[in-house]
């Protein structure tokens, strides 16, 4: 649906985007499949690294309804903002969607747990605000399936969804880019 490319450092006027690290704690391995869990650990580590290396905006959200408990390799710094939502989309906290309009955010990288609800709905939320949203796939973890379950069904009828509020990519994808970027940028 949006076609926003990462050229940042980008042209002066244009701020960088704003990475949204959403509700990546440590209890988020019970309800996600192991395998999908750690490689979006992984993956959100490294981007975080790049955001801040980049001077990125980054946030953390995490669910009202329990004590934040972020991942060590991911805890916010100091600087970061710390927003907590009621529901499943990060933009459910009114003080996050003030945040948004207060820098004029044109564009979000989000990554985190949980593809269905919690992202899928933070992209609906984003595009309904009129924001550009990238999802980073391989950085977005999803439920764990059982044979009996429609969890799998779930979390591929989201994959379908998303493309219309969200342009998708990989963390190699959104990282090469990133480092591209930078080289031309430098003059190296």
């Amino acid at each position: 649906m949006y076609s926003h490319s990462f050229a940042y450092p980008g042209p002066k006027n244009q701020a960088p985007p704003l990475l949204i690290c959403s509700d990546l704690v440590v209890d988020g391995h019970l309800s996600e499949e192991p395998a999908s869990w750690r490689t979006c650990i992984h993956n959100s580590a490294l981007i975080l690294k790049t955001a801040r290396k980049q001077g990125w905006q980054i946030v953390h959200v995490y669910r009202q309804d329990r004590a934040p408990n972020p991942i060590a390799s991911l805890r916010p710094a100091t600087e970061e903002p710390v927003f907590q939502c009621r529901g499943p989309s990060a933009l459910s906290s009114s003080a996050l969607r003030d945040f948004l309009a207060m820098n004029a955010t044109e564009e979000i990288i989000l990554i985190g747990r949980s593809l269905v609800p919690s992202c899928l709905s933070t992209a609906v939320a984003a595009a309904d605000l009129g924001v550009a949203v990238t999802l980073v796939a391989d950085a977005v973890s999803h439920g764990a399936a059982e044979s009996h379950d429609t969890s799998l069904s779930i979390a591929h009828a989201a994959m379908r969804l998303v493309p219309q509020f969200a342009t998708m990519t990989s963390t190699a994808k959104l990282l090469q880019l990133q480092s591209s970027l930078s080289l031309f940028v430098s003059g190296t």
